[in-house]
C-alpha cells in the first residue's frame, strides 16, 4: 500500500541522498495516523536498526526548508518539531498528502480482492458464458456498486463486503445484486460510522434480507455551507502555488493565507 506514496519520494528532492530518503520512508512507517513520530533519536534508531549519528544528522536535514521541494508548506521542510521546547519528537509536514495516496490505494486492493473472490467462485457455477450485452451490463453495474462503496470509510466498508457474502448466502436475489448493494451503501452513507456499523451488525446478527435503520441511529449533519473564495485568490494560488490540490482558501494552510492577504 505504500508503493506510491514511496514512488513520488523517488521522484522528489531528497531522493539524491539514498540515506535522506530511507530515513525519511521509515519515519513515514512510525508515524501515527495524525503524522506525528513522537520518538527519540535512541527510540528511532532501535526500531529502524540505524546508527544514532545518522538518525541525528537526516533528521536534521530533513527539518531544514528546501527550495527545490514541490510542496512550499514551511518552506519545503519535510519536518518540524511538536514541541520546541524539547529536542524529539517531529510532525511530517506533508503526511496528509501521503495518508490520502496509502488509504485510497488500501480501499481499491481490498475491494477488488474480494470482488475477484466472488467472481471466481461464481465461474465455478455457470455453466454456459455470458452474451456480450450481459457482460456489459454487469461491468456497469460493478462500476455503480464501487462508486456506492466510495461513500464509505475502510473500516465500514470490511464490514458491507462481510454484509454482502451473508446477503448472497441467503438466497432470493434481487434482480441486480450490485444495483441493489449499491443503493444500499449510499443509503448507509447518511448516517455516522458508528451506526452504519450498528445497522449491519444488526441484520447480520438476525439473518434480515436487508438493511433497517437502528432505533437510535444518528445521522451526518447537513454539510456546513461553503464560503466563498476571495477575489483573486484562485489566480494567486495558480502563480504562486501551480501544484496545489487545496483549492479552497478557507481549508488552506494559515500560513499560506496570511501570504495571500499581504500580497
Amino acid at each position: 500500500m505504500f508503493a506510491k506514496v514511496f514512488g513520488q519520494i523517488f521522484d522528489s528532492s531528497i531522493a539524491e541522498d539514498y540515506n535522506c530518503r530511507r530515513m525519511f520512508m521509515d519515519l513515514l512507517v512510525l508515524a501515527d495516523q495524525t503524522g506525528a513520530v513522537d520518538m527519540t533519536h535512541e527510540a528511532i534508531s532501535r526500531r529502524t536498526n540505524v546508527p544514532i549519528e545518522e538518525v541525528r544528522k537526516y533528521i536534521f536535514e530533513l527539518c531544514q526548508p528546501d527550495k527545490t521541494s514541490r510542496s512550499k508548506l514551511e518552506d519545503g521542510k519535510r519536518l518540524i518539531q511538536l514541541d520546541g521546547n524539547r529536542e524529539w519528537g517531529w510532525l511530517i509536514v506533508n503526511y496528509s498528502h501521503y495518508r490520502k495516496i496509502k488509504d485510497e490505494e488500501a480501499r481499491r486492493a481490498y475491494f477488488r480482492d474480494t470482488q475477484r473472490k466472488y467472481r471466481a467462485s461464481q465461474k465455478k457455477k455457470k455453466k454456459s458464458t455470458e452474451v456480450h450485452t450481459e457482460a456489459e451490463a454487469e461491468e456497469d453495474s460493478s462500476q455503480t456498486l464501487l462508486n456506492g462503496v466510495k461513500l464509505l470509510s475502510l473500516t465500514v466498508t470490511s464490514k458491507f463486503n462481510e454484509w454482502m457474502e451473508l446477503r448472497r448466502s441467503m438466497g432470493k436475489p434481487p434482480k441486480n445484486w450490485n444495483r441493489m448493494f449499491a443503493e444500499q451503501a449510499k443509503w448507509l452513507s447518511k448516517y455516522t460510522q458508528t451506526t452504519q456499523l450498528d445497522i449491519l451488525s444488526a441484520s447480520m446478527r438476525n439473518n434480515w434480507q436487508g438493511l433497517f435503520e437502528t432505533k437510535n441511529g444518528e445521522r451526518k449533519p447537513d454539510k456546513e455551507v461553503t464560503k466563498p473564495n476571495p477575489d483573486g485568490w484562485a489566480d494567486w494560488l495558480t502563480k504562486h502555488y501551480p501544484l496545489a490540490k487545496q483549492k479552497n482558501f478557507w481549508k488552506a494552510p494559515q500560513s499560506v493565507q496570511e501570504e495571500f492577504r499581504q500580497k
